[in-house]
């Protein structure tokens, strides 16, 4: 997707409005409607300055069982494009955690603004609900829908001696034997 700036190129400080609302396909991100924009595009002289609105909704996995969620975005940007054959460009482009976005033949290319946007906003842990209880780490059962079938562990028998203290076993009932020693 992108937007025509030749008309405000002509002068700095010339601005237009650009709204749009249609489904839109962004690498890595899954889209579930349609993306809403609102934007400014405006003439910074050097530069081409994008401000405004994204609103959309995504599908993200639930990071305990990885059910489908879908998250409302509602993005405020705030960018500003380069023209591709500027020297500042070709400079910052070298650094790949600071290469800018540019744009060409009077057209911004919004595409990747909207990918970085959007994906910054996806929240680090999502959730299905408050109490999910996740996947069964052996057998892989959904514990908010099934019980899970897997036998419980006996654990290492090293430790047993220690679970009569977190009350894991009953303790033991009968004294410890004590054996003496004669010195002759």
């Amino acid at each position: 997707m992108y937007v025509g700036v030749g008309d405000i190129r002509k002068s700095k400080g010339l601005s237009k409005s650009f709204t749009w609302t249609g489904d839109l396909e962004l690498t890595g991100i899954n889209l579930a409607g349609p993306v809403e924009l609102d934007l400014s595009v405006t003439n910074a002289g050097s530069r081409i300055m994008v401000i405004g609105s994204v609103q959309t909704r995504v599908r993200v996995a639930c990071s305990r069982c990885s059910e489908d969620v879908v998250l409302p975005v509602d993005v405020q940007l705030e960018e500003e494009f380069l023209p591709g054959s500027s020297e500042e460009a070709r400079e910052r482009t070298s650094d790949p955690l600071d290469a800018p976005l540019t744009f060409e033949n009077d057209r911004v290319e919004l595409d990747e603004l909207l990918r970085q946007e959007i994906e910054a906003a996806e929240p680090m842990q999502v959730l299905c609900r408050p109490a999910c209880k996740g996947l069964c780490e052996h057998c892989g059962a959904n514990l908010n829908h099934e019980a899970c079938r897997c036998q419980p562990e006996s654990g290492d028998e090293r430790w047993a001696a220690l679970k009569k203290w977190t009350g894991e076993a009953p303790a033991p009932s009968a004294a410890p034997t004590v054996k003496k020693i004669s010195k002759n």
